[in-house]
């Protein structure tokens, strides 16, 4: 049996509405996801080498500080003080309240010896600094605190630059150190 052209022509824009339906339903899914729940980031940098290296591609959960907040060791997804457009990974080291200080190289939190389980014990963090954290900021490090433009040089960063906890590690990007 054939086809008449008619029937041909509401085949094709039959099957064609359904798969922009589809197709629009499916993008609209994907921008509230990485809008409310999951973003992607793209390490740029040594700052927080060795635990994250450059060109890595990295989920960050938006959706964990909206139950919680940051932890003491968290790595952090963050909008630079002063530039929303620019994003960044550091390490939460002090909490709201807490009191820092840095001396002889070391980190204390409250005036006890803080052990950063995630860095190399011969670390030494510089520059000496002292600072009590109002509510809702946080001291946060690079860590690769030689190489980390962070706290230490711009100050605590409020709770609400903090974008979410850097989660799953997808896979990592060629990087050109010209791209710098």
């Amino acid at each position: 049996m054939k086809t008449s052209l008619l029937e041909r022509t509401y085949w094709f824009f039959g099957w064609t509405y359904d798969f922009t339906k589809l197709a629009t339903y499916l993008l609209a899914l994907i921008l509230v996801v990485h809008y409310f729940f999951i973003s992607i980031l793209v390490v740029r940098g040594e700052s927080m080498f060795p635990n994250f290296v450059d060109g890595e591609v990295l989920l960050v959960d938006k959706l964990s500080y909206w139950t919680g907040k940051p932890e003491r060791g968290d790595a952090v997804a963050m909008y630079f003080p002063g530039e929303s457009q620019r994003r960044f990974i550091k390490r939460v080291v002090a909490l709201p309240g807490e009191t820092i200080k840095i001396t002889g190289g070391k980190v204390y939190l409250n005036g006890k010896l803080f052990i950063e389980g995630y860095l190399s014990q011969d670390l030494q963090t510089l520059p000496d600094l002292e600072r009590k954290l109002a509510d809702a900021e946080y001291f946060v490090m690079g860590d690769n605190r030689n190489a980390s433009s962070d706290s230490r040089s711009w100050g605590t960063v409020p709770e609400s630059f903090i974008i979410g906890k850097v989660g799953a590690r997808l896979f990592n990007l060629p990087v050109s150190k010209s791209e710098y």
